[in-house]
């Protein structure tokens, strides 16, 4: 998700330029591609750019349940600034003191990758155990047949040998 900047860089402070979004890029923790769309506001800041996004991220989960793959919709509200490395009026490169990680960059083409933003803002919204559905069943726990697809016959009304040390308290006396 690239936005070439150069023009908003050499305007005054306050310049606004709005972009649509109907982008794809890889993410790095999930191994697959998220499809991004929405709209992007870029206003000129004293010392960079700052962005103002509103997107939605699609892409394939699994399912922390079943294992099942579905697809996942999230809202994404960017707030951030970027720097420029480049003077555009001088050609010089900017001297920053201390580059801090935690910072977005404007890349020395004047171009604003916002992809890396995308992708931290999608990490910090995505659900730690996704669920495919509110009321998934999830796997059997002695055979693995997907419950939500159909009963097992494993005789799953058997206890659990895994925790009967933790059912001791909670014994019905007969």
């Amino acid at each position: 998700m690239d936005f070439k900047v150069a023009t908003l860089l050499k305007s005054s402070s306050g310049n606004k330029k709005l972009e649509n979004v109907n982008a794809s890029f890889e993410v790095e923790w999930s191994e697959r591609n998220c499809h991004i769309d929405g709209t992007v506001l870029l206003i000129k800041t004293d010392v960079g750019i700052w962005v103002s996004a509103h997107l939605k991220a699609n892409y394939i989960a699994e399912c922390g349940s079943c294992l099942e793959e579905y697809k996942e919709s999230i809202p994404l509200e960017i707030e951030e600034e970027y720097f420029p490395l480049l003077n555009l009026l001088t050609g010089e490169r900017i001297e920053i003191e201390e580059i801090i990680e935690e910072n977005f960059y404007i890349r020395e083409d004047n171009v604003l990758d916002l992809s890396e933003a995308a992708s931290q803002y999608l990490s910090l919204q995505s659900p730690i155990n996704s669920k495919c559905e509110e009321d998934c069943s999830g796997l059997c726990i002695d055979c693995g047949v997907n419950l939500n697809m159909k009963e097992c016959g494993c005789g799953n009304n058997t206890r659990n040998t895994k925790i009967a040390a933790l059912l001791e308290p909670f014994k019905i006396s007969e």
